[in-house]
This record gives C-alpha cells, structure tokens and sequence, in this order.
C-alpha cells in the first residue's frame, strides 16, 4: 500500500484549492506544487484532464523541455476543461494528488490549476501569476492544435488568437496518425498562415505518440500491463483505488451485490469532509477504506452512512466497539 494516496491533510487541502477557483472570476492560474527558484524565464504548459497521467504525457514533457530550453513544465489541469465539463473516473482531487506525487520527482516539472478552458484565457493568467512578462510555451498534441485553430471555439477567432500567440508558443507533438504531413497541411491553410512562426512540430517516438487515456481507462484491468502505459506511481494508484474498474470485478457485500471501491473512496471523503477537522486528527483514511469495502455487516453500516456525523460515530465506536483513534 502506498500512503500517500490516502493523505487527508492533503486531499482536503487540493479539495480547498479547487473550491477556490471561480470559473466566472478573471483568468487565474494558482501553482500547486513548490514554486522553482529562480523564477522561470522559459515555462511550458502541458494542460490536459490526466485522467489518468500516462507515459505519453511524461515522454512529451521530457521532449519539450530539452527540445525548447525550457526551465520548467507545469501539468496544469483546467477547473472547466472544455468539452469535457462532466467529472468521470479519477476525482479531481486525486488526479492532482497524483500529479503532484509524479512532478515532485524532478525538479524541471510542477503541477498547476486553471479556471478556464480556453488557452488564450490560460496565457493571461499564467503571465498574471508570474507578474512579468516570460517565455510561455503550451505543450500539445495535434488534436487539440485542430481544436485551437476551430474558429466554433471563439467569439472573434482572430482576436483571441492574436491574443494566444502575442502571449505564447504552441509546441505541437503528432497523435496517432496526427503527424508531421497533418501539422503541415494544417498551418498551409490561409486562415492559420498568420500563426505559423509560433506554432513549432516536437516528434514523438512512436512507441508512446499513440497512447490514450481512454485506451487506458478500457483496459486497466490487465494491471500487468500498466507500467508500459503510466509512470510508476499512476499504476500503483490504479491498482490500489481502482477509478476504472470494469464492472464484475468488483468485490460483493455479501447479498450478491457489488462493492464499487473507488466510489466508496468518493463518497467516504465526501462525508468526512463534513467533519474535517476532526477527520485530519483520528481518521486513518487508508484503514478507513479497508474497512469500509469489507463484506461484513460493519462494511455495509461505514458504506451507508449519509453524513460524517453519523460516518463518525461508526468510526468511533469501530466492529467491536474500537476506537480508530
């Protein structure tokens, strides 16, 4: 087991951030991890659901900062993503929470919040959030070149893309058959010619150019096969929380009915929320959620609890009357 995927402390706190974040408010950008001394002059922006994290998404990092000098990437997760508003799989809690446990590994990467979709919006509060003027790099792949130059994005595409590239650079890196000839042919058109100095092709190696997320959320219950997709630390949360766990190979309560792991991590956080306080000095939440996808009829009371109060009397009074204490 890995304890740091069950750090209330740390859980609450991301919770705290995101609920922070106006998406009506102006552009705002917040850093979540440490922030990298000196300042950077070089910054890239790799923004994405990460739902979840994958090789790909690291491979492309790598390749950016050594390709463009760049002294920092942030992982950086939009509040309202465009296109893709409704919360499925990983909880944004825990998708920062694993985001962070990967970035804190080398200095060059940190982890970022957004509270807009749209990257002329995220230029602005990047530069916002530095207070000067810096070289702002957004790493993406060809899809969402396609998507960025889609003028049923934009009130006034051309406005909001003179915007986009008075402030920053794309670094564009093949998709699948996305590649070079697509970039080519793209940045050919007349309406995008105007935008072609600051739009820049990164090749991938093919081995990972490939990998999707959602390939990844269909396939994660062949766990032997997670290292060739995510870094380490993403595949032992995987494995550990199982977001994406295909239905039947759940556990059973014990009336036939299945226990759904990563929905009783969800809804246990959600209820000691309520009590949070008290939650962050006795709450075990690694034992916690052991406990509560037991079979047993003390599993099935910690599952139907409906407020913390109630969460937390069960966890006082423990199976056989033990305090978690």
């Amino acid at each position: 087991m890995s304890p740091e995927f069950y750090d209330l402390s740390r859980l609450f706190a991301l919770r705290d951030r995101l609920q922070s974040l106006d998406s009506a408010a102006p552009p705002m950008a917040c850093l979540l991890s440490a922030p990298l001394h000196p300042p950077p002059q070089r910054l890239g922006i790799l923004c994405g659901s990460f739902n979840p994290l994958t090789l790909a998404h690291a491979a492309l990092a790598q390749h950016a900062c050594r390709a463009f000098h760049l002294d920092q990437l942030l992982y950086t997760v939009a509040k309202v993503t465009v296109d893709k508003e409704q919360v499925t799989g990983m909880s944004l809690e825990d998708r920062l929470l694993v985001l962070l446990l990967h970035a804190q590994q080398q200095q060059h990467l940190g982890v970022a919040l957004v509270n807009r979709g749209l990257y002329f919006e995220q230029a602005q509060a990047f530069q916002a959030l530095f207070d000067r003027q810096i070289g702002l790099f957004f790493i993406v792949g060809m899809d969402k070149l396609v998507q960025i130059l889609d003028a049923r994005y934009y009130r006034d595409r051309e406005t909001a893309l003179d915007q986009l590239f008075a402030l920053t650079s794309l670094v564009v890196a093949n998709r699948g058959d996305m590649a070079q000839r697509a970039f080519d042919e793209l940045l050919q058109r007349p309406d995008n010619q105007p935008y072609r100095d600051a739009i820049h092709f990164l090749p991938l190696p093919e081995s990972v150019a490939d990998l999707s997320s959602t390939v990844i959320r269909r396939t994660v219950s062949e766990a032997e096969n997670l290292s060739a997709h995510v870094p380490a630390e993403v595949a032992r949360f995987l494995i550990e929380a199982r977001p994406y766990a295909a239905p039947g190979s759940q556990t059973e309560d014990g009336q036939g009915d299945e226990i759904d792991a990563y929905a009783v991590r969800l809804a246990l956080f959600e209820r000691l929320a309520s009590v949070r306080d008290w939650a962050e000095q006795h709450v075990d939440f690694q034992q916690l959620l052991s406990q509560a996808r037991a079979s047993d009829p003390h599993g099935q009371a910690l599952r139907d609890a409906l407020t913390g109060r109630a969460l937390q009397a069960l966890i006082r009074g423990g199976p056989r009357r033990r305090r978690m204490e």
